[in-house]
Formats: C-alpha cells, sequence, structure tokens
C-alpha cells in the first residue's frame, strides 16, 4: 500500500480511536454506532495499562505515525491490541462458531478476556496469511480455511483448546 494512502488510513484510525476515547470520557458511548460501542468497551477494558492510555490521549496528534513500543525486545502496537478485542467481541455477536468457541473457552475455566485473546491471536494469524497469499498471487481462502478449522478444534479439542490457552497468554504486562 502506498505510504501517503497508509500514512491517510492511521490519521482516520486516529481520529476514530479519539472520538471513542472522547465518548467514554463524557459518558455518550450509546449514542456511537454499534461498531464503535465494541471498541469502546474494549479501551475500556484496558484504560488501567498505561501504554492503551496513552496511545489514546495523543491518538489525533500522532500525524498518522504508529504508536508502537518496545518492551523485552519486543514491538508491539497497543491499539492492534485494542482493535483484536474489538473484532473478536463482533465476530462472538455475528458468527455462531466463534460464539460456541468462545463460550467453550470461558466453560472449560478461561476467563472471557483471555478467551479474547486467544481468538484475537487466531484472527490476527489468518488475516496475516490472506494477506501474504494477495501479496504472493496464492489463494488467499486457504487461510480462510484453517482458521475455520482452527475454530471447530478449538471447540471440540480440549487438548487444543489447552495449548492455545498457554499459547496465548492472559498477560498484559507488555502494556503496562
Amino acid at each position: 500500500m502506498d505510504d501517503d494512502i497508509l500514512k491517510e488510513l492511521r490519521e482516520l484510525v486516529g481520529q476514530h480511536a479519539k472520538l471513542v476515547y472522547d465518548a467514554i470520557r463524557t459518558g455518550t458511548v450509546g449514542e456511537l454506532p454499534h461498531e464503535s460501542q465494541l471498541y469502546a468497551q474494549a479501551i475500556q477494558e484496558h484504560m488501567h495499562l498505561k501504554h492503551i492510555h496513552n496511545a489514546l490521549e495523543f491518538a489525533d496528534v500522532r500525524e498518522g505515525e504508529q504508536y508502537e513500543i518496545t518492551v523485552k525486545g519486543e514491538t508491539v502496537n497497543p491499539m492492534a491490541h485494542i482493535a483484536a478485542h474489538s473484532a473478536v467481541k463482533e465476530q462472538i455477536e455475528q458468527d455462531p462458531s466463534i460464539r460456541a468457541a468462545f463460550e467453550k473457552l470461558v466453560a472449560t475455566g478461561i476467563s472471557a478476556h483471555h478467551a479474547e485473546h486467544i481468538l484475537g491471536a487466531l484472527f490476527f494469524e489468518m488475516e496475516w496469511e490472506r494477506a501474504r497469499a494477495i501479496e504472493t498471487g496464492k489463494d488467499a481462502e486457504k487461510a480462510q480455511t484453517t482458521y475455520n478449522r482452527k475454530i471447530q478444534k478449538l471447540i471440540h479439542d480440549s487438548a487444543f483448546r489447552k495449548k492455545l490457552a498457554r499459547q496465548f497468554s492472559d498477560d498484559h504486562t507488555v502494556f503496562e
């Protein structure tokens, strides 16, 4: 994607984040469109983390620059974390298989928040693989098929659920 277009897109996303953050602060989240309300919910669940707070406080002045932090040699984007939670919340509402996987994770003792981490990681992995396939001229639907298979395995295979629960933690220390 062209750098100027990407920068403009980041600016728009930053403006949206700031508007949602302002709605949270003013108690007007209920006036937002439903998707923005889900985003607000994800933000509210993470406001205690300083890097989330900082990313939101300055979202409108970053001028299209990414907000990334490096902790213990790992570079992460706190707003991508929020976006993952928001996307998963919407999927749980709209997709019966995602809802079933979420409910199975929670029913087996995994917190709802941790379940969102697991589902978000699988979703971002699928999107990454789709983008790579498109870039290289390969079949992008293969990534969707693999994702669907993993969701079904998550529902039906307790060993797989335990493996993913260990692999994708509920920990937020990188954002503190």
